[in-house]
């Protein structure tokens, strides 16, 4: 075979424009010297197919020879110069790669031994700077052919970027008495710090029924308007942040300042309305510097965009997460998320939202952390005896029910005169209704409002 197949580069690589004389990153010698010892030492065979992959070669040839190494050792044939060159005739490809004196070649390199490790190292460095170039020129394509919605592009360009550190996260075996010794150790660190099971409400009755909010999860809270869905997701961020999370609040409906100010009212406990109008008595000025300083140390970060799509949240949430050792997004609210501007509108609004539902999901899994979404409840409820909140009462739930991991309903009555019935929450009581919960137990957690402060607390811990 000409020896201009063998130093070809693999038809697959992207083609990438590079400067002058420069080019892509590659370094010939490594890539044989490597093939050599997986030809050479079964042991450095069967570790060379765990650490490395068919990406960190260059030219098509190495790549093929590589590939066909791996597809026989996983079928157990043996792998040598005779049974290489033999199955690589049955697939076309012998006379491809250089023909049985190639593989000859190789297998006389018996110095390849002593350094290979060194060597593949080099070829997974090259194969990385191989990516970011590649990416790098996705995305000034994609920036030269960009949509009206430049969010999606950023976002689309950070994903590409981040992609290529990926395979730099590996997983390697452990003996059992290994794991059990870290399952142990874990165990003992949930018991005297439950919130290392996952980020924690801060209320003991939810925290039991859920075991935190894990990583990927979709968490939707219902409820009808004025029950209190903002309020009580601003007292769970304020916990969250509490226990040692990162927390990505973003308010479609409130500014930072009313944002600001509720937390505030909750964590000083006094009145809303006097922050709101300045009215602050003598004696509370001191609770109120407390609780500025307090809620200045928690990790909350607010963003309060209007008209954000989910695709944005997506992009500004990995820049506000990233490097955090746990983390949280609550979006208040769904039905306040913009399609991205680029989409046509569609006839329903419940397909509208049930495509947001979908995103959102998918950007919790793209995270890793879990998302919080405040929903709407439909007038239907209000109109049904006893008014109590069901899953079907989400807003245009198109997909929302399914999409989501946890479904949370606020119940409350709204008037003395409705507390009073059978049917319904004692005054200032908000059921908490775990209505759906795919990984724990469906129940009903009653929570005291104190709607003065709009703070939340836990029935059984309520004192005057």
């Amino acid at each position: 075979m000409p020896e201009g197949y063998r130093n070809r580069r693999d038809e697959r690589e992207p083609r990438v424009i590079v400067p002058g004389e420069a080019t892509m990153p590659q370094d010939l010698a490594a890539e044989r010297s490597v093939l050599s010892a997986m030809l050479l030492s079964q042991d450095v065979l069967q570790e060379a197919l765990i650490e490395m992959n068919e990406r960190d070669f260059y030219l098509h040839a190495n790549r093929t020879i590589f590939s066909a190494m791996h597809t026989m050792f996983d079928k157990s044939l043996p792998v040598d110069p005779v049974s290489l060159a033999d199955y690589l005739r049955t697939e076309g490809e012998l006379e491809r790669i250089g023909g049985m004196s190639y593989l000859l070649e190789l297998n006389n390199n018996t110095l390849s031994l002593a350094n290979w490790y060194h060597h593949a190292e080099m070829l997974r460095r090259d194969a990385t700077l191989r990516e970011i170039i590649a990416a790098s020129a996705r995305i000034t394509a994609l920036a030269f052919d960009a949509p009206e919605d430049t969010k999606e592009v950023v976002d689309s360009a950070e994903r590409m970027i981040l992609s290529v550190t990926d395979r730099d996260i590996r997983s390697n075996y452990s003996t059992l008495e290994e794991v059990m010794g870290e399952l142990y150790e874990e165990l003992a660190e949930q018991a005297i710090n439950p919130g290392a099971m996952g980020v924690m409400t801060g209320f003991n009755g939810i925290d039991a029924r859920l075991q935190g909010l894990r990583p990927g999860q979709m968490i939707v809270i219902g409820a009808r308007p004025g029950v209190g869905k903002t309020s009580f997701a601003l007292n769970l961020a304020i916990n969250a942040a509490a226990k040692g999370a990162s927390v990505a609040f973003f308010s479609l409906e409130m500014s930072k300042t009313e944002i600001a100010q509720r937390l505030l009212s909750a964590q000083a406990r006094i009145p809303l309305s006097a922050i709101r109008g300045a009215r602050i008595q003598d004696n509370q000025w001191p609770a109120l510097l407390e609780a500025t300083n307090d809620l200045s140390r928690l990790d909350i970060m607010i963003d309060d965009t209007p008209g954000t799509t989910v695709t944005e949240v997506r992009a500004k949430a990995r820049r506000m997460l990233r490097g955090k050792e746990k983390g949280v997004v609550i979006l208040d609210y769904l039905q306040l998320v913009s399609p991205p501007s680029n989409q046509r509108r569609s006839d329903s609004r419940a397909t509208e939202v049930s495509e947001m539902s979908r995103g959102i999901k998918i950007m919790a899994k793209d995270l890793g952390v879990p998302v919080i979404s405040l929903s709407q409840l439909s007038r239907q409820v209000e109109s049904r005896t006893g008014k109590r909140p069901q899953l079907s009462d989400l807003r245009e739930s198109g997909s929302i029910e399914q999409d989501a991991d946890i479904v949370i309903l606020l119940d409350r009555s709204m008037t003395p005169e409705e507390a009073e019935r059978q049917d319904r929450p004692d005054e200032n009581v908000t059921d908490f209704i775990i209505a759906k919960n795919r990984s724990g137990p469906l129940d009903i957690v009653p929570l005291m409002f104190l709607p003065g402060s709009t703070k939340f607390v836990e029935v059984d811990t309520f004192h005057d």
